[in-house]
């Protein structure tokens, strides 16, 4: 069990995004696919990104039941920091605690693959971190305004519901193992251990986990849970209500339903597989429907629905 104890309760909490971590996830889901069937379509449209990487530099730490080490995506400092800025704390992260974390990488993993990870661990750091670009450049990078987007909803969602039901009654939704009693956060692990945080503990939002939590419990790094995002629909289009289907038709009441989170127009496009030039067309019926604003920044546009949309969509929902 990790214990991670607040001191301030609900107070000693913060909400944060991390594009490194997406990169990281990422790199470890394309390692096991097969866990991940949601992701599919999503992977399938990007084949052509990702063929050819050479991302062994990173995929070295995926090992099923292996510890990866906590300077790959080191705890974000802001709510908001860039990729850069991640980049830049995981190759200023000090020789000694690059050393420690590779050396419980290693543990279990064989004399080969010990060799490998702490011949040069100055060496190790840069080349992950080089494998972290590549990733990054080709698959994320594109797609992070409306991946943002999402994170920024899931944020503002779950601080909204704190601040109205009460950090125990949250916190559980986020992973059936995390829990809050008084000012500790527990959360279920073969880890037995208590983290202090004088300075409070970040939750953080995750695209790329969908059935697990990673904890950042180690004295270097600012204590952290990241958590599995409930945007789910950035990868696969959400069901529709039938009834939606005879109001707006199938590729309107699909894109009716994706815009629960915001999206940008292209995503929008993949996710009810028509062109970005059609999906504009449907998107601007919407709009003039009073269903979903649009809002642009340079020639890039994101959607999302309007109290119209969100109540149409709720009212043509099947009741449980």
């Amino acid at each position: 069990m990790i214990r991670y104890r607040l001191g301030a309760g609900a107070a000693g909490v913060r909400w944060a995004m991390s594009p490194i971590h997406e990169v990281v996830s990422l790199a470890r889901l394309l390692t096991e696919p097969q866990r991940h069937p949601m992701f599919h379509p999503w992977l399938r449209r990007r084949r052509h990104r990702l063929s050819g990487l050479d991302l062994s530099a990173l995929t070295v730490f995926m090992a099923d039941g292996a510890y990866r080490p906590d300077f790959l995506d080191p705890s974000p400092m802001s709510s908001e920091p860039t990729f850069d800025e991640g980049i830049d704390a995981l190759l200023s992260t000090p020789a000694d605690q690059v050393y420690a974390e590779l050396a419980d990488a290693a543990a279990g993993r064989g004399a080969e693959t010990g060799r490998r990870l702490l011949g040069d661990p100055a060496r190790t750091r840069v080349e992950a971190a080089d494998a972290v670009r590549r990733l990054w450049k080709a698959a994320v990078e594109p797609e992070w305004p409306s991946m943002r987007q999402a994170l920024r909803a899931e944020m503002l969602d779950r601080a909204l519901q704190v601040n109205r039901e009460g950090l125990r009654t949250v916190l559980p939704r986020l992973h059936h193992s995390a829990a809050c009693e008084g000012d500790t956060i527990t959360v279920e692990s073969a880890v037995d251990i208590d983290v202090d945080c004088p300075e409070g503990l970040i939750l953080i939002p995750s695209l790329f986990i969908t059935d697990r939590v990673q904890c950042t419990t180690s004295d270097h790094w600012a204590p952290a849970i990241y958590y599995p995002a409930s945007g789910r629909y950035l990868w696969a289009a959400p069901p529709t209500p039938r009834s939606l289907d005879r109001l707006l038709g199938t590729t309107r009441s699909k894109i009716l339903a994706a815009l629960t989170t915001p999206l940008q127009t292209t995503v929008v496009a993949g996710l009810v597989s028509v062109t970005a030039p059609t999906a504009s067309e449907h998107l601007a019926i919407l709009r003039d429907a009073g269903l979903i604003d649009s809002t642009r920044a340079g020639r890039t546009a994101t959607h999302e629905l309007t109290a119209a949309g969100r109540a149409l969509l709720e009212a043509a929902s099947p009741r449980p």
